[in-house]
């Protein structure tokens, strides 16, 4: 098979996550990596060039009948992003563009915006290069996950949410999408609200069609690659800006925190965190929580049982005799004790075993942040995560958080969870099927190690919430291994669903689809066709 310039073939015939809790099987002779094609006279070149290259993997695959998924850092936990078929590794695609004034759409200048804060990408820049690009001009990203080692592409697809409860997701940060959504097809698709590319930017891109639509942009922003691929990003950055941490590593649970978990309100514990007031400079941005099960007092009477706090305040200016946050101490899930402490969970009498466990191992989790200053990228570095992780996070409205974390707690105290848990908080996106869908969501992660305990104890949550009748989501990027058509239904609502799959129609027609559908889509139903009552156009 003779392929073109910038493709490459690959022998494989399963891949493995890189957190090694699954491992899916793929059809031999199915899957490629790109390349920046080679012997081209400028990167405009290359970059079509690739265009090409993703529309003749599409053809390639509806002429011999392959599903296909790209594949960047491969970081989720949940089969979502992958296939039965191949896998499309993109990592390689790097390429970025600068923005002028000239590119940018006249709206998007008159709105007293700037091209200064656009950033174009490919698919294959990791976060931690984007920071590394962007702190060079002197810009920052808005939001960042826990770690920044995904690509931007697969960091967005799923969710990613971070901590900024005023602000939002990684995704959130979006304002337009390079899609190839067919053998002959690829669009520049961003919102007709919020128009950002000018005609020179997308003749540069050579694109068959600009569409501008709020609700094709809100559905596709989070469609874990199941729209076609999304060869390059636009994202709106923020000059660049300063973190400073507020932390303890024990607060005790009180009125005054679960007013800080309901409202984002820190009046309550600003006294033990020493919160400054807010200015015009520094404000709080990013508020989290650690809590360890085994060692939480709900009756906030024991100040030594509380969680870890911390809360970032955003500096327009760096703050004067700043510490910066040292080298990260290398702690690593999955090391080949974890994998030996795995498989005493699965064999030994649990609660004789687990607190002890999760006890010893608590510390290493939690870090002397206080006082810390610095950017986006010292805070939520590249951290080298590996081996037998389990990771699940639950959406809730922060209304709701105090309740269901007591529930939980009450839960670990019959049958021991054999980790830890973390919870951020996050604004509401508009992204149709975005999991932080509540007014400020918080984001309840439940980390551990992967083993039947842990999902036995993760099923036992997921099943208590729909007893109580409390609204959740589930993170599509994280273990979600319950979540099937009635459940993606009850948490967005028929609506949304619905809107999701009628975008998806719109963008690729019926044989496109077929190569994006993936065994995932098929158990949560979102692989269904919609009769309209009217022709899309």
């Amino acid at each position: 098979m003779r392929l073109p310039n910038g493709l490459q073939q690959l022998v494989v015939s399963e891949v493995t996550n890189r957190h090694e809790n699954f491992t899916q099987p793929l059809t031999a002779g199915a899957s490629f990596k790109l390349t920046i094609p080679s012997g081209l006279p400028d990167s405009k070149s290359e970059y079509r060039q690739t265009t090409a290259n993703f529309q003749w993997l599409i053809k390639h695959a509806i002429d011999n009948k392959i599903r296909l998924r790209a594949i960047g850092k491969n970081w989720s936990f949940a089969k979502v992003g992958v296939t039965n078929g191949g896998m499309v590794d993109t990592d390689a695609l790097m390429q970025t563009f600068a923005i002028r004034n000239t590119s940018v759409a006249p709206a998007y200048l008159a709105a007293g915006q700037s091209a200064d804060n656009l950033f174009f990408t490919e698919c294959g820049t990791t976060v931690h290069i984007l920071e590394q690009l962007l702190e060079a001009r002197n810009k920052s990203i808005r939001a960042s996950g826990a770690s920044n080692g995904q690509t931007i592409a697969g960091a967005t697809a799923t969710g990613t949410h971070g901590a900024a409860f005023d602000y939002g997701a990684v995704h959130d940060a979006i304002v337009g999408l390079h899609i190839v959504c067919g053998p002959n097809k690829h669009v520049w698709l961003e919102r007709q609200s919020y128009p950002v590319a000018g005609k020179p930017f997308t003749d540069l891109l050579a694109v068959t069609e600009v569409i501008r639509d709020d609700d094709l942009f809100n559905a596709a922003v989070v469609s874990f690659g199941s729209f076609g691929f999304v060869h390059g990003i636009m994202l709106e950055t923020d000059d660049l800006f300063w973190l400073k941490s507020y932390s303890a590593k024990s607060v005790a649970y009180t009125d005054g925190l679960k007013k800080a978990m309901t409202d984002c309100d820190f009046s309550g514990i600003a006294t033990i965190l020493r919160l400054p007031a807010a200015t015009a400079d520094a404000k709080p941005y990013h508020f989290q929580l650690i809590v360890n099960p085994h060692q939480f007092d709900p009756s906030g009477a024991d100040a030594t049982r509380g969680p870890f706090v911390r809360i970032l305040y955003k500096h327009r200016t760096k703050p004067i005799a700043a510490a910066p946050p040292p080298p990260k101490p290398g702690f690593i899930y999955g090391d080949d004790t974890m994998g030996l402490i795995q498989t005493l969970l699965d064999r030994l009498t649990p609660r004789k075993l687990v607190p002890a466990l999760v006890n010893a191992l608590y510390p290493q989790a939690l870090e002397d942040t206080d006082g810390w200053v610095g950017t986006m990228r010292d805070f939520f570095g590249n951290t080298n995560v590996r081996g037998k992780a389990s990771s699940a996070a639950i959406g809730i409205d922060s209304n709701d958080s105090p309740r269901v974390l007591e529930e939980i707690i009450a839960m670990n105290a019959q049958s021991a969870f054999p980790g830890v848990m973390g919870l951020r908080w996050v604004k509401r996106t508009p992204a149709t099927l975005g999991f932080t869908r509540f007014p400020i969501t918080c984001v309840l992660e439940l980390d551990g190690v992967e083993s039947s305990l842990t999902r036995q104890f993760l099923q036992r949550i997921w099943t208590r919430l729909e007893t109580l009748d409390i609204p959740y989501t589930q993170h599509w990027g994280k273990v979600n291994f319950n979540l099937d058509g009635d459940r993606v239904r009850r948490q967005y609502g028929n609506k949304a669903v619905d809107d999701w799959i009628v975008a998806r129609q719109h963008l690729l027609d019926a044989p496109t689809r077929a190569v994006f559908t993936n065994e995932f889509m098929e158990r949560c139903g979102l692989d269904k066709e919609l009769i309209l009552d009217e022709p899309i156009a």
